[in-house]
């Protein structure tokens, strides 16, 4: 496919793409993010990640459903192809900068693939491992499962479940270079600071995160413990007893500003935000996702707009960055992403 280039005077379009239960979502960012149209993608379901390639004019997915990693049309919403003879438990990808390749991890194998982003097909293999059970929280598929490429392109993060090291892969080669940890426990959501000084991870049964160097044999410098709002333990005195994703937090993010880390409470629906400025890491806020105290969101996600104006935690709040405000109210999930387009032609596009 062969795109054409966009209209530099036409006026600048954000969409966010938000999966749902048997499709996608599409809102309109700039205009308090109005429901625009539903893409239905027949026999799909379960989406473990999203990813899109302006470049390319396509949009990935992949779903648990049919095990499928799934490429639709960005200008027309057309499925244009479905892959599902790559390996076992597609999860959660990550784009290279250039948007014309892809590191897809597959949970139920101990290997991550770089794809050629155009048809799926494969360049390398990237071998790591398989984690161990917990006899407490079990985790179901403990194998590879979240990514992280650097802005440069020559790095790729990379998070097997129960694990708890962070694997560091050179791009050019695909060669592990080495691992960041060990951690206090398995790794779950993680995110690293553009210039690869620092990382950022969820740990199993930590209301928190910790802070490690950004290389290979990098130690963890810091452990952050979160505190739940004693008002909103109060209001939910008796939370799941199984905890959303079997632990506490599963979710964080650095605002594109590097300023900032947010993740998610997801036991009792708050976002907890943190001046990274300078270090250790400060809470400066605590956001409540819901607007009832009767609500019970569980977020397992969080991601920014490429601007950064605005925090998207799963559960269906649209937060403003600066006011640190609940401003919308939308049907979000743990996999959606920014695509900008320009008459018409897709431009931009963020991560998850």
């Amino acid at each position: 496919m062969v795109l054409q280039a966009a209209d530099t005077d036409a006026k600048l379009e954000r969409r966010l793409y938000v999966t749902d239960k048997t499709g996608i979502s599409v809102y309109d960012i700039d205009n308090s993010h109005r429901f625009i149209r539903k893409v239905e993608i027949p026999d799909s379901g379960d989406y473990k990640g999203i990813a899109a390639s302006p470049e390319l004019g396509k949009l990935y997915i992949t779903s648990y459903k049919k095990d499928e990693l799934i490429c639709l049309d960005l200008k027309t919403d057309a499925i244009l192809w479905r892959r599902h003879d790559l390996g076992k438990y597609a999860d959660s990808m990550f784009m290279t900068p250039d948007n014309r390749k892809m590191y897809l991890p597959f949970r139920d194998e101990i290997f991550w693939k770089e794809l050629d982003a155009k048809d799926g097909s494969v360049l390398a293999t990237v071998n790591t491992e398989r984690g161990k059970q917990y006899t407490v929280n079990p985790i179901a598929n403990i194998g590879p499962h979240n990514t992280w490429i650097n802005p440069n392109g020559k790095r790729v993060y990379m998070e097997v479940l129960t694990v708890p090291y962070l694997y560091i892969a050179d791009t050019a080669t695909n060669k592990v270079l080495g691992k960041v940890g060990p951690f206090s426990r398995g790794l779950r959501p993680f995110a690293v600071t553009d210039d690869d000084r620092y990382v950022f991870a969820n740990v199993d049964g930590l209301l928190g995160f910790e802070v490690a160097e950004a290389k290979p044999g990098g130690k963890v410098l810091y452990k952050v413990e979160a505190h739940t709002p004693e008002t909103r333990l109060a209001q939910v005195p008796h939370p799941p007893a199984h905890k959303p994703h079997s632990t506490q937090s599963h979710g964080i993010n650095l605002t594109p500003d590097q300023k900032e880390v947010w993740m998610v409470d997801g036991v009792y629906g708050y976002v907890y935000v943190y001046d990274v400025t300078n270090m250790p890491p400060k809470q400066t806020a605590s956001v409540a996702i819901f607007r009832d105290p009767s609500e019970q969101p569980h977020p397992g996600w969080i991601t920014f707009s490429i601007d950064g104006k605005y925090a998207y935690p799963d559960g269906g709040a649209v937060i403003d960055t600066v006011t640190k405000k609940v401003v919308f109210s939308i049907p979000t999930s743990e996999k959606l992403i920014e695509v900008d387009f320009r008459g018409g032609m897709p431009v931009k596009a963020g991560h998850r």
